[in-house]
């Protein structure tokens, strides 16, 4: 909420300074990206690609701890405010650790009747144990307490399994697909072809922002020429530091200890700790500051291209003009879009869960590039003749690809990131057909023409 205001200010004020905040917080997050990759790669070490066991990862019971704490001390222990906060923390902190020893000794002995028990593998258990050795609980409250939290977050982790199948899973799909991720599975792919998927269609956030590029189409000099070039170069280069990054992370550490809440600072603040390195933990502090810019910056362009969008509806008459189509005379800007965006936006990010919010963008975005493949398909063959400044390049190869793709990844999120489509899209077409279809400028001049007989 603290950034947004800041955010909504300087699109307001005008492009060129936008465009300038923009470029410092792109290099700032570009040149921690290339730090972090060329300081990381020394700490790489390859067995953690391959060579970790498909037994330890990460089980969904892990992931439902912190919740379970929460539910734990608001309702058995009947605490508020900060002190239920700490307390939250504390029962997390003893519960992980519990939880970690008991997979170390369920993994040992896996491994060990399959006659699997690496040196190696026996070293990398013996660290996880002793990384949670001084925190697990010694009181008999705080080991009540923790017994209690894991016992829910198994009994909430039943089932998990077919939401890793998203939409398949729900109409029975995942009881004969469980024999592909079995085979799927691998040290590699240790969660097999539902944890690829899953994690495609969750990543895909990241990549949410490259069509920004062309909602500025209006303020290039060469659009026909700089809009594809600018799409296609920044995916490209973003692609292979996404990459990069990924492989330097799970090289430094095992991919079942890495901490998803902040991942890069955390690996570089525990290489700090075993080396005592000064440098290392100045690293973390710069990486997390890279972190920061990173989202404003992805903050900045998205609210950018929003407000472009909503003034070309406007213009179009989709939009109430007065408010979405208002551009401010000195700055030349849609402010009073941008500042209703912004304001609405705020508050859904203060009261929102975040991974809600990832899944419900996620799946619009991938709809809607399936309904631009369709739409492009569709223009091409009912008008072929149309002038296409900007044109697709193998199109019937290439949108019934991008169809495919899309949908697939669709169908692996959950039945609510589904409901919530549905929801929003309903609420999308009432405004068009309560307000778009009455005032659109192409459905008066139809309207028009149908009255003089054209």
């Amino acid at each position: 909420m603290a950034v947004l205001p800041l955010v909504t200010t300087v699109l307001v004020i005008g492009i060129r300074e936008s465009a300038a905040s923009n470029t410092v917080l792109v290099l700032i997050k570009v040149g921690v990206v290339l730090f972090v990759v060329a300081l990381g790669i020394g700490y790489i070490n390859k067995d953690n690609w391959v060579d970790v066991p498909v037994e330890e990862r990460k089980l969904p019971a892990e992931a439902l701890i912190d919740g379970a704490a929460e539910d734990y001390v608001k309702n058995v222990e009947g605490l508020k405010g900060k002190e239920a906060d700490d307390r939250a923390e504390e029962l997390q902190k003893y519960a992980m650790a519990v939880y970690q020893t008991e997979r170390v000794k369920e993994v040992r002995a896996e491994l060990q009747a399959k006659d699997r028990l690496a040196p190696k593998v026996v070293e990398r258990l013996r660290n996880i144990e002793n990384k949670y050795a001084d925190n697990l609980p010694k009181e008999p409250k705080d080991k009540d307490a923790v017994n209690k939290i894991l016992a829910d977050a198994k009994e909430q982790a039943t089932g998990k399994e077919t939401e890793s199948w998203g939409l398949l899973g729900l109409v029975g799909l995942n009881k004969s697909l469980r024999e592909v991720d079995d085979k799927t599975r691998s040290n590699f792919a240790p969660y097999g072809l539902s944890g690829i998927m899953l994690g495609a269609a969750i990543v895909f956030f990241a990549f949410i922002g490259f069509d920004a590029i062309s909602t500025h189409a209006e303020e290039a000099v060469r659009p026909q020429r700089d809009v594809p070039i600018g799409i296609l170069a920044s995916l490209f280069v973003c692609t292979i530091l996404y990459i990069a990054v990924s492989a330097v992370i799970t090289g430094m550490e095992p991919y079942p200890t890495i901490d998803t809440k902040a991942a890069i600072a955390t690996a570089f603040d525990e290489k700090a700790k075993v080396e005592n390195s000064g440098a290392l933990k100045a690293s973390a502090a710069l990486i997390a500051a890279g972190g920061l810019a990173g989202m404003t910056s992805v903050l900045l362009i998205t609210f950018l291209s929003q407000a472009r969008i909503f003034l070309a509806m406007a213009r179009d008459g989709l939009l109430p003009e007065r408010i979405f189509g208002a551009v401010h005379e000195k700055f030349k800007t849609p402010h009073v879009s941008t500042m209703v965006t912004g304001g609405i936006i705020a508050v859904v990010a203060a009261f929102t869960p975040i991974q809600d919010l990832e899944k419900m963008v996620n799946i619009g975005t991938l709809f809607a590039f399936v309904i631009v493949c369709i739409a492009v398909m569709l223009l091409r063959i009912r008008r072929p003749d149309a002038q296409r400044p900007f044109r697709c390049p193998a199109l019937f190869v290439v949108a019934p690809l991008g169809i495919f793709i899309n949908v697939t990844m669709m169908l692996f999120l959950p039945l609510a990131t589904w409901l919530r489509l549905v929801g929003w899209l309903a609420v999308g077409l009432c405004i068009y057909f309560s307000f778009g279809v009455r005032f659109s400028r192409l459905g008066r001049q139809q309207w028009a023409e149908g009255e003089r007989g054209v």
